[in-house]
């Protein structure tokens, strides 16, 4: 590559040209999914440019800077093989030096390379998808389910920091205003079982985070979604050692797709309860 390569800051104007490398990757990110970085920390939303044209994105989210989550690692075809992933990265890990943890979800293709750069491996993602189809009668007791409220936040969070790592109110009070129809929490009285927020993508509806003490509080919420959205593509992201879960989901019709490596970066100082983290939010944002 004879053209100057250099980082900068993501700005308003680069949002085209970011949504345009995302859909040649076919992801499913929209542009509120970019303003959310890019208005939250622009610090941590960085482009790579090769003369005037952003060839390269990199992203990150900081949770209380306990742990942080790097995402949205893209480069032009045309561009790639020249060390542009690994100019970002190291940008970036340099940017997220304060942070306790820091994390991510690679593809197959990415793990060796963020092997290189000091990430190790911590479990297997695998996404499963469902097109839309009729949604039949689950024998899933749904009667604990109920809408999620804004107001309900604070108490919930607490719940989610224990199984997530960190807390993540900010992000899950977006998520939820972003589109609170696809937000429902289980509870038996007035404890609380888990919960499931929806995020509208570009190509599918993403189901997570869903956070849950139980494989039958998992069915339940989703079951829920099912139920409301079972005209919508649906796309979700759950842990490889989830098997009963994952086989309901198979009779629910999903189908399984590409795995994702979850990895940290060096030492794990924010584990998590990952036994009760059924669906993550998305590989941008953990």
């Amino acid at each position: 590559m004879n053209t100057e390569l250099y980082l900068r800051k993501m700005q308003a104007e680069d949002l085209d040209r970011a949504m345009a490398l995302k859909n040649a990757e076919g992801w499913n990110q929209t542009k509120k999914d970019w303003l959310l970085f890019l208005n939250g920390r622009p610090e941590f939303c960085l482009v790579a440019v090769a003369g005037d044209k952003p060839v390269g994105t990199v992203t990150a989210i900081a949770y209380q800077q306990r742990l942080a989550w790097i995402g949205m690692m893209l480069v032009d075809r045309d561009y790639r093989r020249n060390g542009i992933s690994r100019k970002l990265m190291a940008e970036i890990i340099d940017r997220l030096s304060g942070v306790e943890t820091i994390k991510l979800d690679a593809t197959p293709e990415g793990q060796l390379v963020y092997e290189r750069m000091g990430f190790i491996k911590e479990y297997t993602l695998l996404r499963y998808v469902r097109m839309p189809a009729a949604s039949e009668q689950s024998t899933v007791n749904q009667e604990e389910v109920f809408s999620l409220s804004r107001e309900q936040l604070p108490a919930l969070s607490k719940f989610d920091a224990a199984v997530f790592g960190a807390e993540r109110e900010q992000l899950l009070r977006y998520l939820v205003h972003e589109f609170p129809e696809g937000a429902f929490v289980c509870r038996t009285g007035k404890h609380v079982n888990g919960f499931v927020i929806c995020r509208e993508g570009s190509k599918y509806l993403q189901v997570g985070p869903l956070v849950a003490e139980t494989d039958e509080t998992a069915k339940k919420l989703v079951s829920r979604v099912l139920r409301q959205f079972s005209d919508r593509p649906l796309v979700l992201d759950v842990a490889d050692d989830k098997l009963a879960f994952r086989n309901w989901l198979n009779a629910q019709g999903f189908e399984r797709r590409r795995p994702l490596i979850r990895m940290y970066y060096r030492r794990n100082g924010r584990v998590g309860m990952p036994e009760k983290y059924y669906l993550i939010a998305g590989p941008e944002l953990g």
